[in-house]
């Protein structure tokens, strides 16, 4: 922009336009307004933002209690107070709605002094009987799925608890919480087991991972005599898309991607059709010991725009036009949001296939121009020589374009590891990845976290002997017919009674 040929172009261009006003302007404006009569559809699709106030209504307190206030002198069907009236009240259907919010800190302590009286010629004491509904367990189980939603899904860390709870008067050390959290594990660890069995059977499994810290593995790794023998931890991060729900897992260990994922499609039902694996090219995201017939690899359309994306200065040709490419792609997927998965095949098979031969041709005419191990070479070599699993979503129904879903869903897995930094053992971060597998498939679910691991944890000898029944998608109806046999049982108590 500097140049001087630069400059005397555009002062050429200043002298060249049109004064305001001027017959050439005019010219300019009625070219301007033919244009705009010629495209009526572009015009259409400007729509009008409308303001609002931006207040949240009632009904987005879902959370909120319910109380009925009732008039204390007047119900439906009496006449009505006015004295020059002469008609009758009825209900309306829409109640006059009183909003309050009130504080309250995450552990509430009460404190039952039980009178105690004893006799003074015998000894006996005799203690006042607890209230009714009160528990025998210190700590309730509502607190422990607040301490775990907290800890694992708003990433507040065990010290920075304990500080605050001081200062409110009740006191929770660090070790208190985790011996808490850990003392559920056995109920986490067949629920995580179910989970598990839910994702081997999904229609396709899209996965990435992150580096984790586990201070028990960076100390083996310290002692090990060889470097093969030293092992990275990460945080793997698997979305299941099922046909009425999706899956969200975390697996934090030593292994790769590839094994984790073997680990899940040996699981997998037979006679179910062959599934999608969506992942980046890593060859550590490969399943290990699986044939490749048994499912369809695809990779994500995303991490092959990266590298375009990062080319440095001087590769604008190539990289502009793959990456315009690649957006088109992804506006042909915007428009397939509310088509049927057959619809969508079609549509991309219509509008992204041709898209992607004229990418695939960019890519094969430019491969020439560069040395294969340059920069530029090795960027084109990347997307060339994967290219039939990058462009799956062409031959496959449901099959997505990247791996922007678990990405995503990782960023909570990040927020910890930012705010706590480790784990201090493979135990830990085991479970850390159960609490996280229920909390954010829940969420993810519209399920509200906070009840579904309150509730998990108060019926934990049922879901240890049947998890697949406690699942986010299938709880509620499991709690259903629970009631459903309270309620047989008392009736049938009751007939049976003399």
């Amino acid at each position: 922009p500097n140049s001087e040929a630069y400059n005397n172009r555009k002062n050429q261009a200043n002298k060249n336009k049109p004064a305001k006003g001027s017959k050439n302007n005019d010219e300019h404006s009625d070219k301007s307004d033919s244009d705009s009569e010629d495209k009526p559809e572009q015009n259409a699709d400007i729509k009008k933002k409308v303001k609002g106030h931006g207040r949240l209504g009632v009904d987005a307190y879902a959370g909120a209690d319910i109380i009925d206030v009732p008039l204390e002198h007047l119900k439906p069907g009496d006449d009505c107070p006015d004295t020059d009236c002469d008609g009758r009240l009825y209900e309306m259907s829409n109640s006059g709605i009183l909003l309050r919010i009130t504080a309250s800190p995450m552990a509430n302590a009460t404190r039952y002094n039980l009178q105690k009286l004893r006799c003074n010629l015998c000894e006996i004491i005799y203690t006042a009987e607890k209230p009714a509904g009160v528990g025998d367990k210190k700590y309730d189980t509502s607190f422990v799925a607040m301490l775990m939603i907290n800890k694992y899904f708003m990433s507040v860390p065990f010290y920075r608890q304990e500080n605050l709870q001081r200062y409110l008067g009740i006191p929770l050390p660090s070790s208190t919480q985790w011996e808490l959290m850990a003392g559920s594990e056995k109920t986490l660890a067949k629920l995580y087991d179910a989970f598990i069995d839910d994702a081997a059977q999904a229609k396709g499994i899209s996965f990435d991972d992150t580096k984790a810290r586990v201070l028990e593995q960076i100390a083996t790794d310290k002692k090990a005599a060889h470097k093969k023998d030293k092992k990275a931890c990460y945080t793997t991060g698997f979305v299941s898309a099922h046909d009425d729900h999706l899956s969200y897992i975390f697996l934090t260990n030593n292994q790769t991607a590839g094994k984790d994922v073997s680990n899940i499609l040996r699981r997998r039902d037979k006679n179910r059709p062959t599934p999608y694996l969506m992942c980046d090219a890593l060859s550590a995201n490969i399943p290990e010991g699986i044939s490749k017939d048994l499912y369809i690899l695809c990779y994500c359309l995303i991490h092959a725009r990266r590298q375009f994306y990062e080319l440095p200065d001087g590769y604008d040709d190539l990289a502009d036009t793959v990456i315009r490419l690649i957006g088109k792609v992804y506006d042909n997927e915007d428009n397939t949001k509310s088509m049927t998965a057959d619809e969508r095949l079609q549509y991309h098979k219509e509008h992204s296939d041709p898209v992607m031969l004229q990418l695939k041709a960019h890519l094969d005419e430019k491969a020439h121009a560069f040395e294969p191990n340059s920069v530029p070479g090795r960027a084109i070599d990347y997307v060339v020589k994967r290219w039939t699993e990058l462009s799956q979503f062409l031959r496959y129904k449901d099959v997505p374009i990247d791996t922007n879903i678990v990405e995503r869903a990782l960023k909570l897995v990040i927020q910890v590891r930012k705010s706590s930094m480790f784990y201090k053992t493979l135990k830990s971060a085991k479970i850390a990845s159960y609490i996280q597998t229920a909390l954010y498939s829940a969420a993810q679910n519209d399920i509200n976290p906070y009840e579904y691991m309150r509730i998990i944890l108060s019926h934990a000898n049922a879901v240890e002997a049947q998890p697949n029944q406690w699942l986010p998608w299938t709880y509620q109806a499991t709690l259903a017919a629970l009631d459903e046999g309270k309620a047989r049982q008392a009736d049938d108590m009751v007939a049976g009674s003399p």
